[in-house]
C-alpha cells in the first residue's frame, strides 16, 4: 500500500490490526505513526488503551504480553513500537503473528533502515498485516512531494525558492517540512519567496555552498575566492568534510553529463538526480570543465580527502584555498 492510501484509510477508520512501517525515509513513518495516534483511540480512552513503546527501552517478551492483553475500556487498543530496529530478539514476534489479537492495533516503526523480507517473522507478518516501505526521495521527486505538502497547508512557493530550499536541506523531508512550518508562522500571505528561504533557513545570502557551486559553474574566479575566504574565517559553520563532499558530488555529476548523449533537461535531471531547476548550472559547468578536467578535479579531491583523514600530510582550512585554486586554474 502507498503512504496516501494508508493515511486515508486511517482517517476513515478502515484499518488492519497490524502494520510494519520500515525504510530509509523516517518522515513518512513518523507521519503515519502520528496519524494512528490522532485517529485510533479517543482521548478519554488513551490512558488505558494506547501505548507507545521504544525498542531500546523494552524487551520483546514484555511487548508480547501487552499485545495479547485486551482493552480495559472500548473495543480496541493501540500499541506503537517505535525504533523497532533497536529491539533485541524482535524475531520472537513471530509467535504473536501466529494468532494476533484482533482488538489490538499493532504498529511497528522500523525506522531509517531496510528490512529483510526473507526473515521468517517478516514473512509471517505479511500474512496478517500491512507492509509499507518508506523509500528515500531523490531531489527530482522531492519537488512533487513539496508542492503537494504545501497545497495541504494552503501555501505556494516560488520555483527558485523551492530549488534553493531543496539544495540547502538535501533530501531530508523532516528538515524541509520543519522549515516550511517555521516559515509559515513568519510570512504574510501564502507564497514562500526566495528571500523567505534565505532569511529563515540559515542561508547566508552571498557566501554559502550553494553560491560556491554557482561560482564554480560560472568559473567566476573572484567570487569563488571571496566565498572560500568566508569559509576559512567560519570553520565551524563550514567544516571541511561536507565541502569536499559537495565538490566531489558536483564534479562527478558534470562527469556524468559529459557521458550522456541525451542532454535534455528532464533526462539530465534524472540521470544526475538533481532538481530540474539546477540542471542549467550543471550544463554551464560542463561547458567550462571538460571530461578530462573533471577527472583531474576528482583526483585532486580524493587526495584532499586522504590528507584530511590523516593518511597523508596535514590538512586545514587554509589549504582549502589552495585546493580551490587547483580546481579553477
Amino acid at each position: 500500500m502507498t503512504f496516501k492510501s494508508i493515511l486515508n484509510n486511517i482517517k476513515k477508520g478502515e484499518i488492519s490490526s497490524n502494520y510494519l512501517l520500515f525504510g530509509e525515509e523516517g518522515f513518512f513513518i513518523d507521519q503515519l505513526a502520528s496519524a494512528f495516534i490522532d485517529n485510533i483511540i479517543v482521548e478519554s480512552e488513551k490512558i488505558f488503551n494506547e501505548k507507545i513503546i521504544y525498542g531500546k527501552e523494552t524487551n520483546v517478551f514484555t511487548l508480547l504480553s501487552d499485545l495479547k492483553s485486551f482493552p480495559i475500556t472500548g473495543s480496541r487498543q493501540l500499541i506503537i513500537l517505535r525504533e523497532a530496529q533497536k529491539m533485541d530478539k524482535i524475531e520472537e514476534l513471530i509467535h504473536y503473528f501466529d494468532n494476533p489479537i484482533k482488538s489490538t492495533i499493532f504498529v511497528i516503526c522500523f525506522k531509517n533502515k531496510k528490512i529483510d523480507k526473507r526473515k521468517k517473522w517478516v514473512k509471517k507478518f505479511q500474512k496478517v498485516g500491512v507492509l509499507f516501505e518508506s523509500k528515500l526521495l531523490y531531489p527530482d521527486k522531492i519537488s512533487e512531494w513539496l508542492r503537494s505538502n504545501l497545497l495541504e497547508k494552503n501555501l505556494k512557493i516560488e520555483r527558485e525558492a523551492e530549488a534553493l530550499l531543496i539544495n540547502q536541506l538535501g533530501n531530508s523531508l523532516a528538515k524541509i517540512n520543519n522549515s516550511i512550518e517555521k516559515i509559515k508562522t513568519i510570512i504574510k500571505g501564502d507564497v514562500i519567496t526566495t528571500l523567505d528561504v534565505q532569511e529563515h533557513v540559515g542561508f547566508h545570502r552571498e557566501y554559502n555552498t550553494f553560491e560556491l557551486q554557482n561560482a564554480l559553474a560560472e568559473k567566476n574566479h573572484q567570487k569563488v575566492i571571496l566565498i572560500v575566504d568566508y569559509f576559512i574565517t567560519n570553520p565551524k559553520k563550514f567544516p571541511l568534510p561536507p565541502i569536499i563532499g559537495l565538490l566531489f558530488s558536483f564534479f562527478s555529476k558534470i562527469l556524468i553529463i559529459h557521458s550522456l548523449e541525451n542532454k535534455t533537461n528532464k533526462y539530465v535531471a534524472e540521470e544526475i538526480k538533481v532538481h530540474p531547476f539546477f540542471v542549467k548550472t550543471y550544463m554551464l559547468a560542463a561547458k567550462h570543465y571538460s571530461f578530462s578536467d573533471c577527472r583531474d578535479v576528482i583526483s585532486i579531491l580524493k587526495d584532499a580527502d586522504l590528507k584530511f583523514k590523516g593518511i597523508s600530510s596535514g590538512f586545514n582550512h587554509q589549504f582549502l584555498k589552495e585546493l580551490i585554486l587547483r580546481i579553477i586554474y
